[in-house]
């Protein structure tokens, strides 16, 4: 029971990238994004995290996604979802409904998943550049493990402005019966040829002082 606790939070802090959330791709876009997370500590081994993260704008109204993630000898899940608008594009504020159904592996067997996700985001002006802030709101259902997650997490960064931009995210997981799981990231953005790279510093709420190295690369098409 314990390390289905533990594996489940440790995959619900994993979210993906920035660009998801309340936004929808335009119409026949394709993003990309690829990265890892390295963590340790001076008690355990490092853990290994690795991520693929895609979405297509298949209709107007309507966005696919794929989201893939495995930590090494721990975890791992692989999810389809499509993202549809809430409300009239032209508003400042942007809400959006995320439906997703996949696996997820636990103790070296997988088993299905789902996922519902309610997301809202909001673009702002400053005197450094223009940016986004979001939140989303997500219940998930790992058949195997005894109880469902409950996730809220939050980002703010700058999209233009200067060459390297900062952007922070907090991730929270809760699970019934146990205490709240949170990752916090700040890190910075920058641009190389037609893609954006993602520079992070990830803390965690563990009994060991854990320091996770985050990289990403981002891409549109």
């Amino acid at each position: 029971m314990r390390f289905a606790i533990a594996a489940l939070l440790v995959c619900a802090v994993c979210a993906p990238p920035v660009q998801a959330g309340a936004w929808l791709r335009e119409h026949k876009d394709v993003f990309l994004s690829f990265g890892s997370t390295i963590r340790g500590n001076r008690v355990t081994l490092p853990d290994y995290e690795t991520k693929l993260y895609a979405e297509y704008g298949l209709l107007p109204r309507m966005t696919l996604g794929f989201d893939l993630n495995d930590i090494r000898a721990k975890s791992a899940h692989a999810l389809l979802f499509a993202r549809f608008p809430l409300g009239r594009a032209e508003h400042r504020t942007r809400y959006a409904v995320e439906l997703g159904i996949g696996k997820h592996r636990y103790q070296m067997q997988w088993a299905p998943m789902y996922k519902a996700t309610l997301a809202i985001g909001r673009g702002f002006e400053s005197r450094w550049g223009n940016g986004w802030m979001g939140a989303e709101l997500a219940y998930e259902v790992r058949t195997g493990l005894p109880e469902p997650t409950v996730k809220l997490d939050l980002v703010a960064g700058l999209s233009s402005g200067p060459r390297i931009r900062p952007l922070i995210k907090l991730e929270t997981a809760h699970v019934a019966g146990k205490p709240l799981s949170w990752a916090l990231t700040p890190g910075i953005m920058f641009d190389v040829s037609k893609s954006t790279w993602v520079l992070g510093v990830e803390g965690r709420s563990t009994t060991q002082r854990t320091i996770g190295l985050t990289f990403n690369i981002w891409r549109s098409f």
